[in-house]
């Protein structure tokens, strides 16, 4: 079954779906599909392609602007700027470059017992939980002496443990809370970060 590149919430009372997929470590699976998200390396690599595109325009727009008043910027600003918005371009591509040369998919479903994701490569970022089990979904962060660490979100189970939902692929965390919410009306997502704190004055992060 091919899913959409796009996410997409279903209203499973309405539309009563009964499709079937199949997941990595999993046979096949039949029931309500209320989300799913798909996107392959290949079609994320255009966000870095555009990006690279993005800086060598700024570098045109410099020359063009060099140009059309008649006028020279400072020779120091100059070659910082056009190295800088260069190498970034360079980089950009390469990224680009390896997505589509490492073909790979991102996929995530919730179905009304099932929350799956499948993120290429990573065990970490790839989960399969049931809906029933989920608490709440969150953002999380750490503060210790060297400040705060990297913001994540997930979902936070009834047993305490937590999976975290990345984003690189362009997936929105909302629309998936949204969809559990169709089948587990008790789920929260709290604005608030769970914070764990480092220190004289540590604190674990909220049950």
């Amino acid at each position: 079954m091919n899913y959409p590149s796009q996410s997409r919430i279903i209203n499973i009372n309405s539309c009563g779906l009964d499709e079937r997929f199949e997941r990595i470590g999993y046979a096949a699976m039949t029931s309500d599909v209320i989300y799913s998200y798909k996107k392959t390396r290949r079609q994320r690599s255009w966000l870095f392609i555009n990006m690279a595109v993005a800086c060598l325009l700024y570098i045109a727009g410099l020359y063009g602007y060099e140009h059309y008043a008649n006028t020279r910027v400072a020779e120091d600003f100059r070659v910082i700027y056009v190295a800088a918005f260069s190498v970034a371009s360079l980089v950009l591509f390469a990224v680009a470059g390896w997505l589509r040369t490492h073909p790979a998919t991102y996929e995530a479903v919730i179905t009304s017992e099932r929350f799956i994701v499948n993120y290429p490569n990573s065990t970490i970022w790839s989960f399969d939980i049931a809906v029933s089990d989920i608490k709440r979904f969150e953002y999380r962060n750490t503060l210790s002496h060297a400040g705060k660490g990297i913001a994540r979100s997930g979902v936070l189970l009834n047993d305490g443990n937590f999976h975290e939902i990345c984003m690189n692929y362009g997936n929105n965390i909302k629309d998936m809370y949204k969809a559990v919410r169709t089948v587990k009306t008790d789920v929260t997502f709290p604005t608030k970060v769970n914070q764990n704190v480092q220190g004289l004055l540590s604190k674990d992060y909220d049950d």
